[in-house]
């Protein structure tokens, strides 16, 4: 209704209609009307004519409404866990976590040496899980063949193969597929665990050489 009564003055066709104001609240919402309230005369204010232009020079302006405060939000974290509780904040910096982790770097190995051994006892486990999937692996390929061949000699002899064969198949089929998976699974975790010791063993390095060279003043 305000549009229509906006349109019905800036726009009516006669030529004795009043002058339009354009003036805003204290709120800041803007109006039009033909006469200005009795405390608004000295306020700011548009005159428009008819076709909505403003009608002569020197008219006090309406003053802009005042721009709205947007407050930004800082982005929520994502919940931590399936319990929907925030992140806890970070309690150091990253150069407090790397100190942090120096120290105990330093603290963990006292030589290169030990560093490697630490690793070798990682890949040492990996080698027995390795072994005994390689174990299931020779069992469920000798399985598989086994099953062929059976079904091979019925077809040979004009025999169906029966279900049980067939079914027998697929599960040696699916067995070998697990177990290759798994081997591959081993694989990456130790290329894994070569690369995070590396990183151990270059940054041990480097903090005994720059400790050395704090301690003879280089």
């Amino acid at each position: 209704m305000r549009t229509a009564a906006l349109y019905a003055l800036l726009f009516a066709g006669t030529a004795a209609a009043a002058e339009v104001y354009r003036w805003v609240d204290e709120d800041g919402e803007v109006h039009y009307s033909e006469s200005l309230p009795p405390d608004y005369q000295d306020k700011g204010h548009d005159v428009l004519n008819t076709q909505g232009m403003v009608l002569e020079e020197g008219q006090k302006l309406t003053p802009e409404p005042p721009p709205k405060v947007t407050v930004e939000e800082e982005p929520q974290e994502l919940p931590r866990d399936a319990s929907g509780l925030p992140r806890p904040k970070a309690q150091y910096s990253e150069a407090e976590m790397q100190q942090r982790m120096d120290n105990f770097l330093m603290l963990r190995y006292e030589s290169e040496q030990e560093i490697l051994d630490a690793m070798n006892v990682e890949i040492k486990q990996l080698n027995y899980d390795r072994r005994l999937l390689e174990g299931s692996r020779a069992g469920a390929e000798k399985a598989f063949r086994d099953h062929i061949k059976l079904a091979a000699d019925r077809q040979r002899a004009g025999l169906e193969v029966e279900p049980a064969t067939v079914r027998e198949i697929n599960r040696n089929r699916a067995e070998l597929a697990e177990v290759e998976a798994a081997l591959d699974g081993l694989r990456q975790r130790e290329d894994a665990i070569r690369a995070d010791f590396d990183k151990q063993l270059e940054r041990y390095r480097y903090l005994v050489e720059t400790w050395n060279d704090d301690a003879t003043g280089r």
